[in-house]
């Protein structure tokens, strides 16, 4: 949602003289609670593929190239120190977080505004860090270079977007070059893109984003006192008063820094749908993606030029003019516009197209920033939400009493038991949220918090990920004294391992049958035999032993179904992986 925007929504270059007089203003009466270093300035740069990007991105990027080989990753190197960062953006009010969130995520300054809170420096750092976001492919989205693109951006694609909300098969009346006429809301949102040069993807879920998928008094066209006027991107749209009515004003006069000349390039007043969606795209642009801010993560943190950068191309920005030029104050924006992106190039069938992601690098970034929590692995194993309004329930069924609400995007609770019961549709888990509560909550809500690995120890066996060699796994266990056998035979620490292989933890007195997921026949590879043996399985032709049944498992849901066979079929297609 936007919120405390209208200070931002000006061009960078005025922003920064505002800066400096309020900062001059506040320091002289003593209000600033925290102080400004002097300008500096920051020699940026943008690099082209994996190899460009630090190591502490690449094995995520290297992962999502393998589903989606067609995508490419560009670096941008903001030159931006990760203190000066966190420093530019933890002052108060700048950063928010739903008032509903833990504790934890909100400042102990107790600033509340219409529903939202002030940002706490924790959350702002997990949010701020791309690497948080590199692990799927689909909250990578927020780095998606968001411009138009003829040959994938279609009226199909948009109707993906807008299906289920009040735009979904309306034509509506408007004013196009003097002439009355019908068109369609996707007619519309492409035509803004075209004009724009913006995705019209980008533009439906950002208005999806202001105005709800029912509408709001934005969009009616029926407000009283501004009938006939809209703002599908709340432009205007201020905390305090009616914040409807600021956008409509907004709408319907401009704001008071605008020349004629700019109005009349933003179609201003904004009296028909046609206007009011073309219009605020290209009021976007100009501000923003053409701006230089050319993805959602830009949109929200300021911390690139005026000028789009390509590979190899260099500028210098002053530290003046980074950091307040932001579309929205809420932290999560970015992250909850992903999903909708990514299922829309999946329903269009586009999803394997030519998509580059243009993701940020700081200078001395820290290993890692991690969802404040003050749940621990000893209350279970820590998972993230990936919905939003989820209930805990007494019981693992949709019947059993709501114990809890979970509201929070990337929310983290504890999981004591997985997948412990099956009812309504659903797996459940029983889980401990951050506030205390224990029950239970259905299991497609919540992913792990770990990050990715090649091996771990469970019960008797070690499982691990396809071409891991025995050096991987010891050092990744942490096994200082060892022996590798298969077949009795010991074999190499740069040989990989195998399914039903034999680990030996000589200094613990512990032996564990080796599970490599896919390689169900024990070869080190996986290869079209294994695929074979999975469909077999599953034909009731041929038994597995333990370790090969595992092996077989290729998901982790605890059976084997044609899912398995499938994924490593992806595989040998090069277009799949495999991960614990």
């Amino acid at each position: 949602m936007l919120k405390n925007v209208a200070f931002f929504k000006i061009n960078k270059k005025i922003l920064s003289s505002i800066i400096v007089l309020f900062m001059i203003f506040y320091n002289a009466m003593g209000l600033l609670e925290y102080s400004f270093a002097a300008s500096k300035t920051y020699t940026q740069t943008v690099k082209s593929g994996i190899e460009a990007f630090p190591e502490s991105y690449q094995s995520y990027l290297k992962e999502i190239q393998k589903e989606h080989p067609n995508w490419t990753f560009d670096a941008y190197y903001t030159g931006i120190d990760w203190n000066d960062l966190v420093a530019n953006e933890t002052d108060h009010g700048h950063n928010r977080v739903h008032q509903s969130s833990n504790s934890l995520w909100k400042c102990s300054c107790g600033n509340i505004a219409t529903g939202y809170a002030c940002a706490s420096s924790d959350i702002i750092k997990y949010y701020m860090d791309p690497r948080n976001f590199l692990n799927s492919d689909v909250k990578i989205f927020q780095f998606l270079e968001i411009s138009y693109n003829e040959k994938i951006h279609t009226t199909q694609g948009i109707s993906s977007v807008i299906k289920g909300t009040f735009m979904e098969n309306k034509k509506v009346t408007v004013t196009v070059d003097g002439v009355r006429k019908e068109m369609s809301y996707e007619e519309i949102i492409l035509e803004a893109a075209k004009q724009s040069k913006m995705s019209p993807y980008s533009i439906a879920t950002k208005i999806i984003q202001e105005v709800g998928s029912k509408g709001s008094d934005s969009v009616s066209g029926t407000y009283a006192g501004y009938e006939g006027y809209y703002n599908f991107y709340n432009y205007g749209a201020t905390d305090g008063g009616s914040p409807i009515a600021k956008g409509l004003e907004y709408a319907k006069n401009g704001s008071s820094s605008q020349t004629q000349e700019q109005k009349n390039n933003v179609l201003i007043p904004w009296n028909d749908q046609y206007r009011a969606i073309i219009g605020g795209a290209k009021l976007l642009a100009n501000s923003y993606t053409n701006a230089g801010q050319n993805t959602a993560y830009f949109y929200k943190w300021d911390v690139v030029g005026t000028t789009i950068l390509k590979s190899g191309q260099t500028q210098e920005v002053s530290s003046s003019k980074c950091f307040g030029h932001q579309y929205m104050t809420n932290i999560q924006d970015p992250t909850s516009q992903t999903s909708k992106l990514y299922n829309t190039y999946v329903n269009a069938n586009i999803i394997d197209e030519k998509l580059n992601f243009v993701i940020p690098v700081y200078n001395n970034m820290p290993k890692t920033n991690k969802l404040p929590t003050n749940l621990t692995t000893n209350d279970g194993k820590l998972y993230y939400m990936t919905g939003t309004d989820v209930r805990v329930r007494s019981t693992p069924s949709t019947s059993g009493t709501a114990l809890a609400v979970m509201n929070t995007l990337d929310e983290i609770v504890a999981v004591i038991e997985r997948k412990c019961a099956n009812a309504n549709g659903y797996d459940w888990d029983k889980v401990k949220t951050s506030s205390g509560v224990v029950g239970y909550m259905a299991s497609k809500y919540l992913s792990p918090c770990e990050e990715a690995k090649n091996a771990l120890i469970e019960g008797s066996n070690v499982k691990a990920i396809p071409n891991v060699t025995v050096k991987t796994m010891v050092n990744e266990l942490e096994i200082t004294s060892y022996e590798v056998t298969k077949d009795g035979t010991k074999i190499a620490e740069t040989d990989k391992i195998g399914t039903g292989y034999k680990l030996k933890d000589t200094k613990n007195n512990k032996e564990y049958t080796l599970v490599v997921f896919g390689d169900v026949n024990g070869d080190a590879q996986i290869t079209s035999a294994d695929y074979v043996r999975i469909k077999n399985k599953l034909r009731g032709t041929i038994t597995l032993n333990d370790s090969q049944n595992k092996s077989a498992d290729v998901n982790g849901d605890g059976q084997i179904t044609s899912a398995d066979y499938v994924r490593v079929k992806n595989v040998l297609r090069g277009k799949a992986s495999i991960s614990i």
